[in-house]
């Protein structure tokens, strides 16, 4: 089972902007509301992490209008999330099979392999686990789509970045996810500590032209270097999705809650001209429909 990382902190100066909900936060058919747009990720991949639940598929693919998944970033995180548990495996393979026929130099070469792998994924899939959350708000996509995690974490506002002469002060899209649901204490002193450690490392191993050369060992030598490095990147990992997670959960309870009583106004007879509703995170959903008005 994986142990907590320590980390160092630092100051983060990100400024957090008020939000609500889009429609596509919702999954629809016709008129009504079929589910929510997202899925667990994070929670799934942490627990799976911790030997304490499986992974899901993407349900069958169905037509947005029918109550299909239109949220990308779903079907890339679910995705993402199983190529990370394959390389999780194969990590703990190489690891742990000291029979293993690589020799030397195959054993090192695996070693580097397996490392800025873990290191891709594992920033990619907090990415885009954030992202998903992201999709389902007044946000646009556009703001946030190309952002690697580092820029999620903290960047330019894009206003003041167009503004001749202005120094722009930076827009953190992480902790303006958290703040409705006064989650900005622990991601700002804990967790977006953590994503920056795994943004950093994968930066400067495995995004750029730069790599770390091969060392050649005897084969159990590098088997346990990767041992350690990995139990450490893998614990930061787990550690920034349980994070995740506790936002993950706040707005898919809140959505639902949401969801159900639009339901139910729309049974009542509310008429789909008068659902310009202002979804507000966090905040109980209430709306007196014109016929009890």
């Amino acid at each position: 089972m994986l142990a907590e990382a320590k980390v160092n902190k630092r100051e983060w100066h990100g400024t957090h902007h008020s939000w609500s909900y889009h429609p596509q936060a919702f999954r629809w058919s016709g008129e009504m509301i079929s589910g929510i747009n997202i899925l667990p990720i994070a929670t799934e991949m942490r627990a799976w992490m911790m030997q304490r639940g499986l992974l899901s598929l993407m349900p069958p693919e169905e037509p947005s209008n029918k109550g299909g998944f239109t949220n990308p970033y779903t079907t890339s995180g679910i995705t993402l999330s199983l190529l990370m548990s394959r390389i999780i495996n194969c990590s703990h393979d190489f690891t742990s099979n000291p029979d293993c026929n690589l020799d030397e130099v195959d054993s090192e070469i695996e070693r580097l392999r397996l490392n800025n792998e873990i290191l891709l994924y594992s920033a990619r899939l907090c990415e885009v686990a954030i992202k998903q959350l992201l999709y389902c708000t007044q946000i646009p996509e556009k703001r946030y789509k190309k952002m690697a995690l580092g820029q999620l974490l903290e960047s330019p506002c894009p206003s003041c970045k167009r503004a001749n002469g202005k120094e722009p002060h930076l827009v953190s899209l992480v902790g303006t996810l958290a703040h409705p649901y006064h989650l900005c204490f622990e991601f700002e002193h804990c967790a977006m500590d953590h994503m920056n450690i795994v943004n950093k490392l994968r930066n400067s191993n495995s995004a750029h032209s730069d790599i770390e050369g091969l060392n050649i060992r005897t084969p159990s030598i590098s088997r346990s270097q990767h041992f350690q490095q990995s139990t450490e990147i893998l614990s930061d990992v787990a550690h920034m999705l349980s994070h995740i997670e506790h936002l993950e959960q706040k707005m898919i309870s809140d959505l639902q809650a949401k969801g159900n009583a639009i339901n139910r106004l729309k049974l009542d007879g509310l008429k789909a001209e008068d659902c310009n509703f202002n979804l507000v995170p966090c905040v109980d959903f209430n709306f007196h429909s014109p016929k009890h008005a």
